[in-house]
Parts: C-alpha cells; sequence; structure tokens
C-alpha cells in the first residue's frame, strides 16, 4: 500500500506544473508638489518594453506630458530627478524626426474630477539591463507636468512645470 501510495504521489507530482517565474514589475508612489500621495504607477516588464499602469487623483483636469526621468529622486520641486532617460542624446518628442528620447511618453488625460486612470506602453525601456534601465544605480521617476506635450518643442514639449512624481522602485 505505501508502494501505490508513493507511485501516485510521485505521479501527481509530475502533473502539477512548476510555478511561472514571478514577472518583473516595479512601483512608483505618485506625489504632489506638497509631498502629498495622490496616487500610484505599476510598470510591468513586456518582451520587448514596459507597460505602465497609472492610476492617480487630485489633478488638474485636462491633458499634461508624463516622462520617464533619469534619476530616482522627487525632491525638491521634482528637480532632482533631472531630464529624461536619454543616454543617445536623441532629440525630445515623439514626432521629432531627431527623436524621441527614452523618457518620451504619450500625454495622458485627467477627468474634470481629477482623476487619471491610464495605461502606456513604451519600447524605449526596460526594467532591469539594455542602453535605458529604469532600475539602475540611481533609479528613474514619472514626472507629470501641467500641460500637454507637443511631442516637438525642446527640451520639454512645452508641457510646463512639473506637478507630480513618483520614484520607479522594485517591489
Amino acid at each position: 500500500m505505501k508502494m501505490l501510495a508513493s507511485v501516485v504521489t510521485i505521479l501527481l507530482l509530475g502533473l502539477v506544473p512548476l510555478a511561472a517565474p514571478a514577472a518583473q514589475t516595479a512601483k512608483a508612489v505618485i506625489i504632489d508638489v506638497e509631498g502629498n500621495t495622490i496616487g500610484e504607477a505599476l510598470v510591468q516588464q513586456a518582451p520587448t518594453g514596459v507597460l505602465i499602469f497609472i492610476d492617480v487623483t487630485g489633478l488638474p483636469p485636462g491633458p499634461h506630458a508624463i516622462h520617464i526621468h533619469s534619476v530616482g529622486k522627487c525632491e525638491p520641486n521634482f528637480k532632482a530627478s533631472k531630464g529624461h532617460i536619454n543616454p543617445h542624446k536623441r532629440k525630445h518628442g515623439l514626432l521629432n524626426p531627431n527623436g524621441p528620447d527614452r523618457g518620451d511618453l504619450p500625454n495622458v488625460f485627467v477627468s474634470l474630477n481629477g482623476t487619471l486612470n491610464a495605461e502606456l506602453f513604451t519600447t524605449r525601456v526596460r526594467l532591469k539591463g539594455g542602453s535605458a534601465p529604469l532600475l539602475d544605480a540611481d533609479g528613474s521617476a514619472f514626472v507629470i507636468h501641467e500641460r500637454r506635450d507637443d511631442h516637438m518643442a525642446q527640451p520639454i514639449g512645452g508641457a510646463g512645470g512639473r506637478i507630480a512624481c513618483g520614484v520607479i522602485e522594485a517591489p
């Protein structure tokens, strides 16, 4: 009987698939200029880039630029996050023939009640490795600007001041 139980156990274990490797993910807690938490962004590594899920409240309604900045710091006034991730010194803008830089993303739209829920995808960065990793030694950050990005003007598409920021961190 013990032998039969062992054989059944071995057979059953053979039918249980091994757990899939955990997806590479990161998270950014989004803060406003007063330092209040207003939401978060989740980043998931995909085969050819990263998928970004953003959920924020308390922003002014309308279109806003969002960019990936090269340093994972949000103080003071979000200037410590420096400029966009741009290792190849490309021009700013998704419409620029000499761009885009690695930190350029499409504009996001905030509803009349101040809520932003968006899903973005970019092939120009990775969580780890490659020429533009988000989780490198000095990290990276999402920065939301006060206006829309025209995707051409230098250096940030006329997007205006920085109104929200979130440091991208591994879980």
